[in-house]
């Protein structure tokens, strides 16, 4: 994440903070990421330089006036403004990771190999609760890769408890001991 990202999500967040929209802000943000992922030739339009800055805030307008909350239809434009709208996942990040850390939600990502029962979703937000002391927000990835098991990744840590990590502490554990 870039230094401006991290300044212009910072600063969004902390808008939204002060004005207690925090969840209308994030969703907004979300609708908007979906909206350019969906239609990548819309957010190369809205960064072409042969259109008049005017036109492409209008179509910003156009597309999302009435439906975001205001203040990401401004943020929006500040970025289109100066041609920074590939920050917008960035930002979108930092804006997240400081709403996870002032509500003490933990971001985890679950891979494992077929996708997880709901039951085992939430015997593992209960383990990781009990662990970190934080309200646990789980992403379940599926890996076919894996045999079995379950790899959990969150601040940076990784937890393997997947068959072959597994075997690989197996392998190593003989290894030290010889």
């Amino acid at each position: 994440m870039t230094a401006a990202q991290k300044e212009y999500g910072g600063a969004l967040y902390e808008l939204a903070a002060e004005e207690k929209c925090e969840d209308q802000v994030l969703e907004g943000l979300q609708l908007t990421q979906r909206l350019f992922r969906e239609n990548p030739d819309y957010s190369k339009l809205l960064l072409q330089p042969s259109i008049r800055k005017e036109d492409r805030l209008a179509l910003l307008d156009q597309a999302l006036g009435g439906n975001v909350q205001p203040y990401v239809l401004n943020f929006l434009k500040i970025l289109c403004e100066r041609r920074a709208l590939s920050d917008l996942d960035g930002c979108v990040a930092e804006f997240c990771a400081r709403l996870y850390e002032a509500r003490g939600i933990l971001p985890v990502t679950a891979i494992s190999a077929v996708p997880l029962t709901e039951q085992q979703t939430q015997a593992l937000k209960e383990k990781l609760a009990q662990v970190t002391g934080k309200s646990i927000l789980i992403e379940n990835k599926v890996d076919e890769a894996l045999v079995g098991g379950i790899k959990v990744e969150y601040e940076g840590k990784e937890l393997d408890g997947s068959v072959a990590g597994r075997f690989e502490a197996l392998r190593q554990m003989l290894l030290e001991s010889w």
